[in-house]
């Protein structure tokens, strides 16, 4: 394992997902959530930046452990990042829908949706930290 990178790419990997999110919850997916009556309006923003970081942590670990599987260069690394985010989110994103009172199947997933395209986008930058072209 390659913890120098892992480090380095859980550093890079954390700040974008926290723009990401920023951008995401805060512009262009925000109204899919705000109608919703148990989401809480002021989450504390320390653990969304943590959840982001360790996110990203888990993904350059797998990136690090099977990503050469995927082969090399962006377009394997968005790859992964797919099959990381399918893996991370479905089906528990989808059993939301049924066990959270109120919660769309429909919003279940497009949610599944972002998150998969989210961690494809991450998977793509952390191939392209590792520097190999495919």
């Amino acid at each position: 394992m390659n913890m120098r990178r892992v480090l380095t790419g859980t550093v890079v990997l954390g700040v974008l997902a926290n723009a990401i999110d920023y951008v995401l919850y805060n512009y262009v997916i925000a109204s899919w959530y705000n109608t919703l009556p148990f989401m809480n309006p002021e989450p504390a923003m320390m653990w969304l930046i943590i959840g982001d970081f360790a996110a990203a942590f888990m993904l350059m670990l797998a990136w690090d452990k099977v990503g050469a599987v995927f082969g090399s260069g962006q377009k394997a690394g968005f790859t992964f990042g797919l099959w990381a985010g399918a893996f991370a989110s479905f089906p528990a994103i989808l059993f939301w829908q049924i066990q959270i009172t109120g919660f769309p199947y429909a919003l279940a997933w497009k949610t599944i949706v972002v998150s998969v395209l989210w961690y494809g986008v991450l998977g793509a930058v952390a191939a392209m930290l590792d520097g190999k072209q495919g």
